[in-house]
């Protein structure tokens, strides 16, 4: 997106920039949706492609067709709710649509689909009949998309939708004031007013006073001899009665912002004007500054009001402040010695390589890999927070011995770390021995008695912990590590996010081409496979085998057990397939208790025998699974390119051949 102001921007004008138009083409491709973009009288003003077979009765003109006018009206009436409305168009396509307002205009979003079934695309061609439409090439099997899957698409389309429209009008909203902010105070600014502290302070309140106006504010210091916060500089009305306003480290609202490393709003009596400090001060904002995980700097303005725009943009700035300052630390640590600088190039080597790792697995490796490195340490693992269960899963390990599993799930009550994560708050143990927040014997497995325990958080959700030990050297971590390495994880958080999201993507691709019912591959995912398979026949002349299998007389087992014993008896023979079948063959559900297999490589000499192995395996588990009336199966096999030219064909041959097992009796195999 480029840099204009959210005001000077229409929803039309967003919504067909390239960035939006690339997005709606990935989802499209991803779900088999086409989309399209109409103004709110029904115009089009974006399409990623048109239906085929809507575009054969749209084309032809005929009278009493109105198409496309019913799907239009339709998607208009979709104005009027407010989630995803599906409908079934004159042409027996599925279609979605909802409405999008924003910026005082509004647009509707349509999806259309395919058929939902085989009877759908029968009652197309009844309606191609009757009106007299041109022919229908097909070049590619059809693929069918269920009502249940469309539901979920048009829900999973009006969901990204709104969240890129809304955290995009936040986004620019938050970086007008962020910019006005970070160009008065710039890295170079900063490094050249840290020479002189009261400078640097002053320009801290003055930069806040910029972008929010007018303001009662004052900046404090740690005095870690005195453990107290005190003021080092105030601006505002109430500048003399802030210059000697103090805090103690131990007081709760410093406690609070430790333990939330989040900043406090307070009105009226909650402020510590009720302490007789501020009499007079109506509310405040208290702001804290980390340098690890201790608070160095605090904030404080009052008698201002704060939209949830502006604390964004304080968070952004103390986050700002935060870098600048750990920049600082690691340059000044620099001139020490060699150390720091492999320090600071870890630091730089660790972020750098998150940037462009979006497998889940090798992220949270990379994580605890760099980790380790950077404090020169032997032993780590990173655990994330199942919500659904409150177990730790361990995602990701290094130097530990083989109690310690990936994947393995741990109790939150029972570990460290998880009181870590009901603390809110980082550890750092010294000698586990020793510490009275523990006093327990070292485990076997660890060299030495101290390690570090990081907090994760996104944004203000707890998701995990960090946990390294066994320094090389054998020495105790200290505060000094603690603090660098939660500004790592602080860092990884961010990759970590994406990292998920990306995984969630993943998974509803993975949903498009399985069967919801068993768990293999669907219909969708056939078509793709045999047609490649076809292309690797071409370039490498290796034929391969297609199989179909129908169960004998399985509507009258479910009509005497009923539908869900139906359900449960097509979910135990996808299994015994799966489990019976080479590794390189493909399992696939048809449609209904048809199943299919790819042989690839396979000749029909080769595919024959591999049939009849698997026929044996599937009647001795209907066997036993269906005592009460034995069910058997039926099987048509075809080699490509020995009976057929096309994918086309090589469905109807191999349908054939199922036709003829049936028709002969039914518990046979039938080949061409």
């Amino acid at each position: 997106m480029d840099g204009n102001t959210i005001e000077n921007r229409t929803l039309t004008y967003l919504l067909l920039s390239k960035e939006w138009g690339d997005l709606f083409r990935n989802i499209s491709k991803t779900t088999s949706f086409e989309l399209s973009i109409l103004s709110s009288d029904g115009g089009l003003l974006f399409n990623t492609g048109e239906n085929h077979f809507c575009g054969i009765i749209k084309a032809a003109n005929r009278e009493g067709l109105r198409c496309p006018d019913s799907c239009i009206e339709a998607a208009i009436m979709s104005q009027y709710a407010n989630i995803p409305v599906t409908y079934m168009c004159q042409s027996k396509i599925i279609n979605f649509s909802f409405p999008i307002e924003k910026f005082d205009e509004k647009v509707i979003i349509r999806g259309q689909g395919s058929f939902t079934g085989y009877g759908d695309f029968l009652e197309f061609l009844k309606l191609q009949r009757a009106n007299n439409l041109p022919g229908i090439s097909v070049k590619k099997p059809l693929s069918f998309c269920g009502e249940d899957y469309a539901k979920a698409v048009s829900l999973y389309v009006f969901n990204t939708v709104n969240h890129m429209l809304n955290s995009m009008e936040e986004k620019h909203k938050l970086e007008e004031k962020f910019l006005r902010m970070t160009s008065l105070f710039d890295s170079h600014t900063f490094a050249t007013l840290s020479r002189n502290p009261e400078l640097l302070h002053r320009y801290i309140l003055d930069t806040i006073e910029f972008v929010f106006g007018k303001t009662s504010a004052v900046l404090m210091e740690l005095d870690d001899k005195c453990f107290t916060y005190n003021t080092v500089h105030t601006t505002g009305k109430h500048k003399d009665e802030f210059a000697g306003f103090q805090l103690d480290a131990e007081s709760h609202f410093v406690r609070d912002m430790h333990s939330k490393r989040s900043f406090i709003l307070a009105k009226g009596v909650e402020s510590p004007a009720a302490e007789g400090l501020l009499a007079g001060i109506g509310s405040f904002l208290l702001m804290p500054v980390f340098s690890g995980d201790l608070i160095v700097k605090i904030i404080g303005i009052f008698d201002g009001s704060f939209s949830r725009e502006d604390l964004k943009i304080m968070n952004a700035f103390r986050d700002y402040l935060q870098l600048n300052i750990e920049n600082q630390h690691l340059r000044l640590s620099a001139n020490t010695g060699r150390k720091a600088d492999e320090r600071i190039s870890c630091f730089s080597d660790f972020t750098g390589s998150l940037t462009s790792v979006l497998n889940k697995e090798m992220l949270f490796q990379t994580i605890v890999e760099k980790s380790l490195q950077f404090l020169d340490a032997e032993q780590g693992s990173l655990m994330l927070l199942d919500r659904d269960t409150s177990e730790l899963v361990v995602e990701a390990k290094k130097g530990m011995d083989d109690i310690v599993q990936e994947k393995m799930r741990l109790r939150k009550e029972e570990t460290i770390a998880g009181r870590v994560l009901d603390n809110e708050e980082s550890l750092l143990v010294e000698d586990i021995e020793r510490d009275p927040r523990f006093n327990r014997e070292n485990r076997p497995r660890y060299k030495t008695k101290s390690f570090i325990s990081i907090l994760i958080k996104i944004e203000d959700r707890v998701t995990g912990v960090l946990n390294i030990s066994d320094k090389v050297k054998g020495d105790a971590f200290t505060e000094e590590d603690l603090r660098l390495l939660q500004s790592f994880v602080n860092s990884a958080a961010i990759a970590i996010e994406r990292s998920l999201l990306y995984k969630q993507t993943e998974e509803l691709k993975q949903l498009s081409i399985t069967d919801p019912l068993t768990g293999i591959y669907n219909r969708r995912y056939l078509n793709t496979r045999l047609s490649e398979e076809i292309t690797r026949y071409n370039r490498y002349r290796h034929p391969f085998s297609f199989m179909m299998l129908d169960m004998d007389k399985f509507k009258e087992y479910n009509d005497s057990f009923g539908h869900i014993s139906g359900d449960r008896l097509i979910k135990a023979l996808a299994t015994i397939m799966e489990k019976s079948l080479r590794n390189v063959d493909i399992a696939a559900r048809f449609g209904g208790d048809e199943f299919v297999a790819i042989f690839p490589q396979t000749s029909k000499v080769d595919a024959v025998h591999i049939t009849h192995r698997l026929k044996e395996k599937i009647d001795k588990a209907l066997v036993e699974e269906t005592p009460e009336m034995p069910l058997t199966v039926s099987m048509g096999l075809t080699t490509y390119p020995d009976d057929a030219s096309s994918v086309g064909e090589l469905l109807e041959k191999t349908d054939q051949a199922l036709y003829l097992a049936k028709r002969g009796g039914g518990d046979k195999v039938v080949y061409l």
